[in-house]
Protein backbone atom coordinates (compact mmCIF):
# COMPACT_ATOMS: atom_id res chain seq x y z
CA UNK A 1 0.00 0.00 0.00
CA UNK A 2 0.98 3.62 -0.83
CA UNK A 3 0.76 5.26 2.44
CA UNK A 4 2.79 8.28 0.74
CA UNK A 5 -0.06 9.13 -1.50
CA UNK A 6 -2.81 8.45 0.89
CA UNK A 7 -1.22 10.95 3.73
CA UNK A 8 -0.44 13.26 1.66
CA UNK A 9 -4.34 13.03 0.44
CA UNK A 10 -4.97 13.08 3.67
CA UNK A 11 -3.51 16.36 5.32
CA UNK A 12 -5.24 17.71 1.54
CA UNK A 13 -8.30 16.59 3.33
CA UNK A 14 -7.62 18.01 6.67
CA UNK A 15 -7.05 21.75 4.82
CA UNK A 16 -10.04 21.57 3.27
CA UNK A 17 -12.23 21.40 6.33
CA UNK A 18 -10.12 24.18 7.84
CA UNK A 19 -12.49 27.69 8.15
CA UNK A 20 -9.93 29.55 9.39
CA UNK A 21 -6.93 29.63 11.73
CA UNK A 22 -4.42 30.83 14.23
CA UNK A 23 -1.19 29.59 16.36
CA UNK A 24 -1.67 26.39 18.51
CA UNK A 25 -4.37 26.95 20.61
CA UNK A 26 -2.42 26.17 23.50
CA UNK A 27 -3.23 29.83 25.15
CA UNK A 28 -7.05 27.72 26.34
CA UNK A 29 -4.67 25.43 28.30
CA UNK A 30 -2.47 28.14 29.49
CA UNK A 31 -2.52 29.66 33.31
CA UNK A 32 -2.66 33.04 33.99
CA UNK A 33 0.17 34.71 36.23
CA UNK A 34 -0.48 38.31 36.07
CA UNK A 35 -1.06 39.77 39.25
CA UNK A 36 -3.61 42.70 39.01
CA UNK A 37 -4.12 45.64 41.22
CA UNK A 38 -7.67 45.32 41.01
CA UNK A 39 -7.88 42.19 43.48
CA UNK A 40 -5.42 43.73 46.00
CA UNK A 41 -6.92 42.43 49.51
CA UNK A 42 -9.57 39.94 47.58
CA UNK A 43 -9.60 36.11 48.38
CA UNK A 44 -10.67 34.15 45.53
CA UNK A 45 -11.57 30.41 45.16
CA UNK A 46 -9.84 29.11 41.93
CA UNK A 47 -11.06 25.63 40.53
CA UNK A 48 -8.73 24.05 37.64
CA UNK A 49 -9.89 20.72 35.97
CA UNK A 50 -8.95 18.92 32.87
CA UNK A 51 -10.88 15.59 31.97
CA UNK A 52 -9.27 13.90 28.92
CA UNK A 53 -8.75 11.09 26.63
CA UNK A 54 -6.30 10.75 24.47
CA UNK A 55 -4.95 7.63 22.61
CA UNK A 56 -1.62 7.19 20.49
CA UNK A 57 -2.10 4.88 18.11
CA UNK A 58 2.02 4.12 17.45
CA UNK A 59 3.01 1.05 15.24
CA UNK A 60 6.77 1.69 14.66
CA UNK A 61 9.66 0.70 16.76
CA UNK A 62 10.26 3.48 18.24
CA UNK A 63 7.41 4.98 20.12
CA UNK A 64 4.74 2.62 22.17
CA UNK A 65 1.04 3.16 21.28
CA UNK A 66 -0.99 3.42 24.62
CA UNK A 67 -4.56 5.36 25.61
CA UNK A 68 -4.62 7.52 28.36
CA UNK A 69 -8.35 8.34 29.74
CA UNK A 70 -8.74 10.48 33.28
CA UNK A 71 -8.97 13.99 34.78
CA UNK A 72 -6.92 16.22 36.69
CA UNK A 73 -8.62 18.78 39.51
CA UNK A 74 -6.89 21.61 41.27
CA UNK A 75 -8.91 23.53 43.54
CA UNK A 76 -6.68 26.34 45.64
CA UNK A 77 -7.64 29.51 47.85
CA UNK A 78 -5.97 32.50 46.34
CA UNK A 79 -5.13 35.45 48.12
CA UNK A 80 -3.52 38.90 47.25
CA UNK A 81 -2.00 40.98 50.39
CA UNK A 82 -0.79 43.71 47.66
CA UNK A 83 -0.82 44.53 44.25
CA UNK A 84 2.68 42.76 43.91
CA UNK A 85 2.13 39.62 46.03
CA UNK A 86 0.20 36.56 45.22
CA UNK A 87 -0.72 33.32 47.73
CA UNK A 88 -2.00 30.77 46.78
CA UNK A 89 -3.04 26.80 48.63
CA UNK A 90 -4.33 23.75 47.43
CA UNK A 91 -4.00 20.21 46.02
CA UNK A 92 -3.93 18.59 42.95
CA UNK A 93 -5.64 14.91 42.05
CA UNK A 94 -4.85 13.16 39.52
CA UNK A 95 -7.03 10.05 38.36
CA UNK A 96 -7.51 7.47 35.51
CA UNK A 97 -10.49 5.45 35.08
CA UNK A 98 -10.32 1.73 35.50
CA UNK A 99 -7.90 2.75 38.43
CA UNK A 100 -9.84 5.03 40.55
CA UNK A 101 -8.37 3.63 43.87
CA UNK A 102 -5.01 4.76 42.31
CA UNK A 103 -5.20 8.49 43.32
CA UNK A 104 -2.31 10.74 42.78
CA UNK A 105 -2.40 13.51 45.20
CA UNK A 106 -0.80 16.12 46.36
CA UNK A 107 -0.47 19.32 48.41
CA UNK A 108 0.08 22.79 46.50
CA UNK A 109 1.43 26.09 47.73
CA UNK A 110 2.31 28.79 46.29
CA UNK A 111 4.12 33.01 46.56
CA UNK A 112 4.43 34.64 43.56
CA UNK A 113 6.21 38.73 43.94
CA UNK A 114 6.32 40.98 41.03
CA UNK A 115 9.77 42.09 41.28
CA UNK A 116 9.08 44.51 38.09
CA UNK A 117 6.19 45.55 36.42
CA UNK A 118 7.87 43.06 33.55
CA UNK A 119 9.27 40.53 35.92
CA UNK A 120 7.53 37.66 38.76
CA UNK A 121 9.57 35.31 40.72
CA UNK A 122 7.11 32.13 42.00
CA UNK A 123 8.74 29.78 44.67
CA UNK A 124 6.39 26.73 44.95
CA UNK A 125 4.22 26.00 42.74
CA UNK A 126 4.93 27.38 39.33
CA UNK A 127 3.46 27.53 36.25
CA UNK A 128 4.36 24.62 33.94
CA UNK A 129 3.85 22.48 31.15
CA UNK A 130 2.46 24.49 28.44
CA UNK A 131 3.17 27.58 29.95
CA UNK A 132 7.03 27.19 29.02
CA UNK A 133 6.45 27.33 25.74
CA UNK A 134 8.58 24.57 24.24
CA UNK A 135 8.69 23.04 20.81
CA UNK A 136 6.81 19.41 21.38
CA UNK A 137 10.22 17.45 20.62
CA UNK A 138 11.49 19.03 23.83
CA UNK A 139 8.63 18.92 25.94
CA UNK A 140 5.82 16.54 25.33
CA UNK A 141 2.38 18.43 25.24
CA UNK A 142 0.95 15.44 27.16
CA UNK A 143 2.76 16.15 30.39
CA UNK A 144 -0.22 19.02 30.21
CA UNK A 145 -2.61 15.69 30.77
CA UNK A 146 -0.61 13.33 33.35
CA UNK A 147 2.35 15.49 34.67
CA UNK A 148 0.60 18.67 34.81
CA UNK A 149 1.78 19.62 38.93
CA UNK A 150 5.71 21.28 38.67
CA UNK A 151 7.25 22.59 42.23
CA UNK A 152 10.18 24.48 42.43
CA UNK A 153 11.58 28.27 41.46
CA UNK A 154 10.25 30.39 38.59
CA UNK A 155 11.35 33.77 36.85
CA UNK A 156 9.21 35.23 34.34
CA UNK A 157 10.19 38.59 32.13
CA UNK A 158 7.45 39.70 30.03
CA UNK A 159 7.67 42.50 27.95
CA UNK A 160 7.05 44.34 24.38
CA UNK A 161 10.18 42.97 22.55
CA UNK A 162 11.28 39.91 24.82
CA UNK A 163 9.93 36.73 27.13
CA UNK A 164 12.10 34.59 29.06
CA UNK A 165 10.92 31.87 31.00
CA UNK A 166 13.80 30.18 33.80
CA UNK A 167 12.57 27.68 36.49
CA UNK A 168 13.41 24.45 38.19
CA UNK A 169 11.41 22.03 38.49
CA UNK A 170 12.12 19.12 41.45
CA UNK A 171 10.26 16.24 40.33
CA UNK A 172 11.52 13.78 42.96
CA UNK A 173 13.18 14.77 46.50
CA UNK A 174 15.84 12.33 48.04
CA UNK A 175 16.66 12.25 52.00
CA UNK A 176 20.01 10.15 53.64
CA UNK A 177 20.05 6.53 52.15
CA UNK A 178 16.92 6.57 49.76
CA UNK A 179 17.01 3.83 47.66
CA UNK A 180 16.07 6.36 44.46
CA UNK A 181 17.74 9.11 42.66
CA UNK A 182 16.75 12.65 43.10
CA UNK A 183 14.89 14.10 39.46
CA UNK A 184 14.52 17.52 38.57
CA UNK A 185 14.47 19.55 35.40
CA UNK A 186 16.13 23.12 34.40
CA UNK A 187 14.86 25.29 31.99
CA UNK A 188 15.36 28.41 30.13
CA UNK A 189 12.30 29.18 27.66
CA UNK A 190 12.99 32.62 25.56
CA UNK A 191 11.56 34.26 22.36
CA UNK A 192 13.46 37.90 20.91
CA UNK A 193 11.70 40.24 18.40
CA UNK A 194 13.92 41.60 16.15
CA UNK A 195 11.46 42.99 13.55
CA UNK A 196 7.95 44.40 14.36
CA UNK A 197 5.66 46.17 12.78
CA UNK A 198 2.20 46.29 14.34
CA UNK A 199 -0.34 44.08 12.62
CA UNK A 200 1.83 43.47 9.45
CA UNK A 201 4.83 41.15 11.07
CA UNK A 202 7.11 39.92 13.51
CA UNK A 203 10.56 38.25 13.22
CA UNK A 204 11.58 36.74 16.21
CA UNK A 205 14.48 34.34 17.30
CA UNK A 206 13.40 31.58 19.94
CA UNK A 207 16.04 29.84 22.05
CA UNK A 208 15.23 27.05 24.11
CA UNK A 209 16.95 24.95 26.64
CA UNK A 210 16.05 22.15 28.77
CA UNK A 211 18.24 19.84 31.65
CA UNK A 212 16.95 16.65 32.62
CA UNK A 213 19.14 15.67 35.62
CA UNK A 214 18.89 12.29 37.66
CA UNK A 215 21.12 11.99 40.01
CA UNK A 216 22.30 12.47 44.36
CA UNK A 217 24.80 11.79 46.36
CA UNK A 218 23.14 10.57 49.61
CA UNK A 219 20.84 7.89 48.46
CA UNK A 220 21.95 3.99 48.67
CA UNK A 221 21.37 2.85 45.40
CA UNK A 222 25.03 3.27 43.78
CA UNK A 223 23.80 0.83 40.67
CA UNK A 224 22.10 4.17 39.55
CA UNK A 225 24.39 6.07 37.45
CA UNK A 226 24.10 10.16 37.91
CA UNK A 227 22.56 11.18 34.52
CA UNK A 228 22.17 14.53 33.35
CA UNK A 229 20.78 15.30 29.30
CA UNK A 230 20.80 18.85 27.87
CA UNK A 231 18.65 19.82 24.84
CA UNK A 232 18.73 23.04 22.93
CA UNK A 233 16.41 24.61 20.34
CA UNK A 234 17.38 28.10 18.51
CA UNK A 235 15.92 29.37 15.09
CA UNK A 236 13.62 31.97 13.81
CA UNK A 237 9.86 32.82 13.41
CA UNK A 238 8.08 34.43 11.59
CA UNK A 239 4.37 35.80 12.22
CA UNK A 240 2.17 37.46 10.01
CA UNK A 241 -1.89 38.27 10.42
CA UNK A 242 -3.97 37.97 7.71
CA UNK A 243 -7.10 39.59 6.95
CA UNK A 244 -8.69 36.43 4.99
CA UNK A 245 -12.14 34.72 5.45
CA UNK A 246 -10.24 31.53 6.32
CA UNK A 247 -7.10 32.72 7.68
CA UNK A 248 -6.47 35.16 10.04
CA UNK A 249 -2.54 34.32 10.61
CA UNK A 250 0.48 32.52 9.42
CA UNK A 251 2.76 31.22 11.50
CA UNK A 252 6.43 29.55 10.16
CA UNK A 253 9.12 28.57 11.90
CA UNK A 254 12.27 26.35 11.80
CA UNK A 255 14.80 25.29 14.20
CA UNK A 256 18.06 23.49 15.00
CA UNK A 257 17.60 21.11 17.58
CA UNK A 258 20.31 19.71 19.81
CA UNK A 259 20.46 16.87 22.34
CA UNK A 260 23.74 16.27 24.43
CA UNK A 261 24.65 13.86 27.30
CA UNK A 262 26.39 15.83 30.12
CA UNK A 263 26.82 13.14 32.54
CA UNK A 264 30.06 11.96 33.90
CA UNK A 265 29.70 8.49 32.57
CA UNK A 266 27.86 8.46 29.46
CA UNK A 267 25.29 5.38 29.15
CA UNK A 268 22.82 6.84 26.95
CA UNK A 269 22.67 5.47 23.11
CA UNK A 270 24.14 8.42 21.56
CA UNK A 271 26.49 11.10 23.13
CA UNK A 272 24.80 13.67 20.96
CA UNK A 273 22.65 13.78 18.04
CA UNK A 274 21.43 17.35 16.01
CA UNK A 275 17.57 17.70 14.47
CA UNK A 276 15.92 20.06 12.73
CA UNK A 277 12.11 20.99 12.90
CA UNK A 278 10.22 23.40 10.60
CA UNK A 279 6.53 23.87 10.77
CA UNK A 280 3.89 26.20 8.86
CA UNK A 281 0.73 26.60 11.12
CA UNK A 282 -2.02 28.56 10.05
CA UNK A 283 -4.91 29.57 12.49
CA UNK A 284 -7.90 31.35 13.47
CA UNK A 285 -10.25 31.91 16.46
CA UNK A 286 -11.59 28.22 16.60
CA UNK A 287 -8.95 25.80 14.30
CA UNK A 288 -5.13 26.07 13.59
CA UNK A 289 -3.55 23.56 11.09
CA UNK A 290 0.03 23.08 11.08
CA UNK A 291 2.56 21.17 8.56
CA UNK A 292 5.72 20.27 9.30
CA UNK A 293 8.94 18.22 8.87
CA UNK A 294 11.40 16.91 11.34
CA UNK A 295 14.81 15.48 10.62
CA UNK A 296 16.39 13.91 13.80
CA UNK A 297 19.88 12.38 13.86
CA UNK A 298 21.25 10.32 17.01
CA UNK A 299 18.23 12.79 18.93
CA UNK A 300 17.22 11.90 22.52
CA UNK A 301 15.10 14.06 25.14
CA UNK A 302 13.92 12.43 27.53
CA UNK A 303 10.97 14.40 28.48
CA UNK A 304 9.97 15.53 24.80
CA UNK A 305 7.65 13.36 22.29
CA UNK A 306 8.83 10.30 22.03
CA UNK A 307 8.02 10.02 18.72
CA UNK A 308 10.67 12.51 17.50
CA UNK A 309 13.59 10.39 18.78
CA UNK A 310 15.76 7.77 17.40
CA UNK A 311 15.62 4.85 20.19
CA UNK A 312 13.07 3.18 22.07
CA UNK A 313 12.53 4.04 25.78
CA UNK A 314 10.66 0.96 26.07
CA UNK A 315 12.54 -1.60 23.74
CA UNK A 316 15.81 -2.54 24.66
CA UNK A 317 18.54 -1.82 22.48
CA UNK A 318 15.73 -0.59 19.57
CA UNK A 319 17.09 2.25 17.30
CA UNK A 320 16.90 4.27 14.36
CA UNK A 321 19.96 6.12 14.11
CA UNK A 322 17.73 8.72 11.28
CA UNK A 323 14.45 9.40 11.82
CA UNK A 324 12.84 11.64 9.47
CA UNK A 325 9.13 12.53 9.83
CA UNK A 326 6.10 14.44 7.85
CA UNK A 327 4.13 16.06 10.59
CA UNK A 328 0.48 16.86 10.37
CA UNK A 329 -1.71 18.52 13.46
CA UNK A 330 -5.21 19.77 13.34
CA UNK A 331 -6.56 21.68 16.19
CA UNK A 332 -10.16 22.53 17.57
CA UNK A 333 -10.72 24.70 20.83
CA UNK A 334 -14.06 26.27 21.73
CA UNK A 335 -15.25 28.30 24.26
CA UNK A 336 -18.79 26.31 25.28
CA UNK A 337 -19.50 28.44 28.58
CA UNK A 338 -17.40 30.58 30.88
CA UNK A 339 -14.33 29.08 31.80
CA UNK A 340 -15.23 25.78 30.70
CA UNK A 341 -13.15 24.64 26.91
CA UNK A 342 -13.70 22.25 24.72
CA UNK A 343 -10.46 21.28 22.75
CA UNK A 344 -10.05 18.54 20.27
CA UNK A 345 -6.82 17.71 18.95
CA UNK A 346 -5.76 15.08 15.76
CA UNK A 347 -1.86 14.66 14.82
CA UNK A 348 -0.23 12.57 12.46
CA UNK A 349 3.50 11.41 11.93
CA UNK A 350 4.60 10.37 8.56
CA UNK A 351 7.93 7.98 9.03
CA UNK A 352 9.47 8.60 5.66
CA UNK A 353 11.78 5.84 6.10
CA UNK A 354 9.45 3.38 7.95
CA UNK A 355 6.73 4.33 5.33
CA UNK A 356 4.28 3.89 7.76
CA UNK A 357 1.54 6.35 9.56
CA UNK A 358 1.22 6.99 12.83
CA UNK A 359 -1.05 9.04 14.86
CA UNK A 360 -3.08 10.36 17.94
CA UNK A 361 -5.58 12.10 18.85
CA UNK A 362 -7.07 13.81 22.36
CA UNK A 363 -10.44 15.42 23.36
CA UNK A 364 -10.08 17.35 26.41
CA UNK A 365 -12.80 19.48 28.66
CA UNK A 366 -10.42 22.36 30.34
CA UNK A 367 -12.20 23.90 33.33
CA UNK A 368 -10.74 27.50 34.91
CA UNK A 369 -13.09 29.27 37.00
CA UNK A 370 -12.38 31.88 39.99
CA UNK A 371 -15.07 32.54 42.08
CA UNK A 372 -14.38 35.47 44.44
CA UNK A 373 -14.91 35.25 48.35
CA UNK A 374 -13.99 38.05 50.30
CA UNK A 375 -12.45 40.98 50.31
CA UNK A 376 -10.31 42.89 53.15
Amino acid sequence: MDFRKYYILFCLFLASLIQGISQTKDSYYLQDYQIYSSDTNKLFLQIDNINFIKNNEYFGAIAEGYTLLGFSLTPKFIYYPSSKIKLSAGGNFLSYYGRENEIEASLLLSFQYKIHPNLDFVLGNIYGTLNHKLIDPLFDFERFLNKNIENGIQFIWNSDRIFMDLWLDWEQQIFQDDPFQEIFNVGLSSEFIILKKDNHYKLSIPFQNLVHHEGGQINSNNEEHLTTIFNNATGLRFSKPVNRKLIHKFDFSSYIVNYQDLSPNKRQMYIDGTASYTTLELTNSSFDFLVGYWYGKQYIAPIGNPIYETYSRTKFFVEEPVRQLVIGKLNYQKDVFNGINLGVRFETFYDILGSNVEYTWAVMVVINEKFFLKGF
